[in-house]
């Protein structure tokens, strides 16, 4: 297991699983944008080395707005686009909450634990 470390998120590499953990608390304008500009620049790294098999780790957020459902769907449907699998995991009820109320949460593949997330590949 390999591990490298932003400022909104580390990486870990689990078999070929990229488990990628949120460390910021909140997904919302105006920190919106440099999570955002971190996590497409995994983009490049993660399709570049398939299969691409990624799990976003929302164990630490707390807060998310439109800003941050509208950066989650992106990354998804990108990696999505290369061939490759998105899982959310240990979503906080605030989270769930918002995804709900968009009527987003049937667009990702939810699961409860790390554990669950990467076993599901």
């Amino acid at each position: 297991m390999t591990a490298l470390s932003t400022r909104s998120f580390y990486i870990e590499q689990v078999h070929n699983v990229t488990v990628v953990c949120f460390t910021v608390s909140s997904i919302v304008d105006p920190n919106y944008e440099y999570v955002s500009d971190e996590l497409f620049e995994l983009v490049e790294d993660v399709t570049a080395n398939g299969p691409i098999q990624v799990v976003l780790d929302l164990g630490s957020v707390r807060r998310i707005d439109d800003w941050g459902l509208a950066m989650l769907r992106a990354f998804h449907e990108t990696i999505e686009s290369h061939g490759g699998t998105t899982i959310l995991c240990r979503i906080p009820q605030s989270v769930a909450s918002v995804l709900s109320s968009a009527g987003l949460k049937d667009s990702f593949n939810l699961r409860e634990t790390r554990g669950e997330a990467i076993w599901s590949f």
